[in-house]
């Protein structure tokens, strides 16, 4: 029984769902179905706490696979006789797929069993691709029927792609618990990528703890780097690794499951990788240390960027003020840096904060670096403009305001601004960004770096 408002506002909301759906006119279209779909799943989800990790890796193509692992439902939430919505399926289509390419995708789902009239209807008038699953074929029902209506969904998955449709896809056929998932890969979908040619790119998609209450845990999905499976050494469905290599990337799902569901919020085991780093590094005394959030840590190119200068890459993903000021004294463990890079202030803005106690924050920051490193100068780059934070533009711009001015009155630290550098006529510029619209590419990278050059070699 759900006990907690939260759940039960969640439940309402997919019932709201359904009801979009399966509810609507017989006059719409498919297309406006899942319009109607997502905004509801867009409104359901605002009683729940997630997060979406790896953004970065969305490639621009749109003709893409989302290969996922498949959580079950808590038993609770239930619509109308006992149909359940997939909550971990249904988020990748609006939090991903819709958000960043402007179209849902199609998904792939299992026909229905003769007593699942709710399921049924409901994916009908979706209109996404019907396979039949081990785990789920009717008594009685002819193999050739079978086959034949597995070997439309490849004839149908291809035609998608090529309108350049992302196509949405659990390989196990059958859902699972977070701590049990994933269940044994199939392989339709990975012998479907071997048979396009060129082959697509496929993105795995982590999910954790969709099976349990909103009231209870943050729903997961980390993104992880997209492949081919030429990548993996495969360009034929018949070679004879291929069992072996869905078998390698079945083992690596069950680990990023597993890490996914048990992290620290902390950033414990980043923090322990960047320790490392750290142990590994040389000449500690004559170094640059770049530190802060996923602005620095997916500047890869530090090396190159910075010729003859001995950089230390120190960044972590998502990390809020707070984060970085934790974790301070366990990586900096050097004598005396010849400077000290920062980025900070971005994930604090989904925090409620307004810019004055951001800068305070900061500030604060920036005091306890000065205070165990007096001789070194300290840069603090400015936070940069992104679609992804259009609504707070204006907060952005105050903060690097207030950090200007408090540079100027602190000799020990340098205010780099690069806002203006990344706009276009009063607009953030695209082509300084990667597809998630929050995160820069290499072009964006190259503005900071022509201007941070000269004060880190002054």
């Amino acid at each position: 029984m759900l006990i907690k408002k939260r759940d039960r506002e969640f439940l309402s909301a997919l019932k709201r769902v359904y009801n979009a759906v399966c509810k609507s006119p017989l006059s719409l279209d498919y297309k406006t179905i899942r319009e109607l779909c997502s905004q509801q799943i867009k409104a359901a989800f605002t009683k729940t706490h997630f997060q979406i990790k790896g953004s970065e890796y969305l490639p621009y193509e749109k003709n893409v696979i989302f290969i996922y692992n498949h959580l079950s439902n808590d038993p609770n939430f239930s619509v109308d006789n006992d149909f359940q919505i997939t909550l971990d399926s249904h988020f990748i289509s609006c939090f991903i797929l819709d958000k960043y390419y402007k179209d849902s995708g199609v998904r792939v789902v299992r026909h229905s069993l003769p007593d699942e009239l709710q399921h049924k209807a409901y994916y009908e008038r979706l209109k996404y691709i019907r396979v039949y699953a081990h785990e789920f074929i009717p008594e009685g029902l002819d193999e050739e029927v079978i086959k034949t209506v597995n070997q439309q969904f490849y004839i149908e998955a291809i035609k998608h792609l090529g309108e350049n449709s992302g196509l949405v896809f659990s390989p196990e056929g059958n859902s699972h618990s977070t701590i049990n998932s994933p269940g044994i890969f199939r392989y339709g979908i990975f012998k479907l990528a071997c048979r396009i040619d060129p082959q697509p790119w496929i993105i795995p998609l982590v999910m954790a703890n969709f099976d349990k209450l909103p009231s209870e845990v943050t729903f997961k999905c980390e993104i992880k780097p997209p492949f081919k499976m030429s990548d993996l050494g495969i360009t034929d469905e018949n070679d004879a690794a291929f069992p072996k290599v869905v078998e390698n990337l079945n083992n690596d799902y069950r680990k990023w499951v597993n890490i996914l569901h048990t992290e620290e919020k902390n950033f414990e085991s980043e923090i322990i990788q960047l320790e490392k780093r750290v142990d590994d590094t040389k000449e500690k005394d004559h170094i640059v240390v770049f530190y802060g959030s996923s602005t620095i840590r997916l500047w890869k190119n530090l090396a190159k960027d910075f010729p003859g200068i001995n950089t230390l890459n120190l960044g972590f993903g998502g990390a809020f003020i707070s984060s970085l000021s934790q974790n301070f004294k366990r990586l900096f463990t050097f004598n005396s840096p010849k400077a000290i890079v920062i980025y900070l202030g971005g994930n604090d803005l989904s925090l409620g904060w307004s810019a004055q106690q951001i800068v305070i924050k900061i500030k604060s920051f920036i005091s306890k670096v000065h205070q165990k490193y007096p001789r070194s100068i300290i840069i603090n780059l400015s936070l940069k403009p992104s679609f992804e934070r259009s609504q707070q533009m204006d907060k952005i711009i105050e903060i690097n305001s207030l950090m200007k001015s408090f540079a100027e009155s602190n000799t020990f630290l340098k205010q780099i601004d690069f806002f203006d550098s990344l706009m276009l006529n009063g607009e953030v510029d695209p082509k300084y960004f990667l597809r998630d619209g929050l995160h820069l590419n290499e072009k964006g990278y190259e503005v900071i770096r022509n201007i941070l050059q000269a004060q880190i070699l002054t």
